[in-house]
């Protein structure tokens, strides 16, 4: 029997926080009760998704780092993987060092920082992921896969335009969650992370349903059969989402699990936007 493959976001879409709510757990035992397998897309690191992972039950690999690595979940490995250079990141690094952001550096599974990026050191370090601190001038990791700036979002935006001008080609600038700015090695995505991961199964899916809520889950959102995002989700997410379902806070992605498990039964055309509200 072919695969019917949910892939979803974990921020702002499967959950808010570090866990997936009860009833969230509850209609994703329905949905692989029912013959569905479930995939994380994400830009968080395998640390710091396995609960999110292990909460709708999914074997599958994991879509992490925004897209440049598939990670098998039980056992650590990357299946596949799109480092970024060391000197690209270093410059990136150097164009972003004097704005009013924090700045993060995303290695093998560890955070390089400076001192006074305290968010993104407790961040980590509460989820028992090593960070370095130490960083007092631009540089970088021999091993980096993406470096990511946060701040207040009127910052981050002056801070895109100045890296999408300047990176052009080189690099994805990409928005992804509030306050949140991407910089990726080229062409990397969780749409193409995905794809790729399709390429090497015997059989492609025969349905494939995304659900995503910010610019970084673009690409997904575009390679699937049926693209969902929550109430909340960025404008540009929303004008491509055939259903649109409530917000994470109020367990959302239940509803979407629900709603494909009635659907699947007659297949009816999606002529417009279905609102689970």
């Amino acid at each position: 029997m072919a695969m019917k493959l949910l892939v979803t976001d974990i921020d702002e879409t499967l959950s808010r926080g570090e866990s997936v709510s009860p009833e969230v757990e509850r209609a994703c035992a329905r949905l692989r009760e029912n013959g569905w397998s479930l995939m994380v897309a994400t830009g968080r690191i395998l640390a710091t998704a396995i609960s999110h992972i292990r909460g709708i039950g999914s074997s599958l690999p994991a879509i992490v780092y925004d897209g440049g690595r598939v990670m098998d979940p039980s056992s650590g490995k990357s299946l596949c993987e799109t480092p970024m250079d060391p000197s690209l990141a270093l410059e990136i690094v150097g164009a972003g060092w004097h704005h009013p952001v924090e700045l993060q550096i995303i290695g093998d599974e560890k955070a390089y920082c400076r001192y006074s990026d305290v968010m993104t050191r407790d961040f980590f370090s509460a989820s028992g992921v090593p960070v370095d601190d130490s960083m007092e001038s631009p540089s970088s990791p021999a091993t980096v896969y993406r470096v990511i700036f946060h701040g207040v979002p009127g910052c981050i935006r002056t801070l895109q335009h100045e890296l999408k001008s300047r990176f052009s080609g080189r690099a994805e600038v990409v928005q992804a969650g509030e306050g949140f700015l991407d910089i990726l090695p080229p062409g990397v995505s969780k749409g193409a992370a995905l794809a790729a991961w399709i390429d090497t199964l015997p059989e492609r899916p025969e349905l494939v349903v995304a659900a995503g809520d910010h610019h970084n889950d673009l690409e997904l959102l575009a390679a699937a059969h049926i693209a969902a995002a929550p109430e909340d989700a960025a404008g540009d997410v929303l004008k491509i989402a055939r259903v649109i379902m409530p917000s994470a806070d109020r367990h959302g992605f239940a509803a979407l699990a629900d709603w494909l498990l009635e659907w699947e039964g007659s297949r009816y055309e999606i002529a417009s936007p279905v609102v689970l509200l």
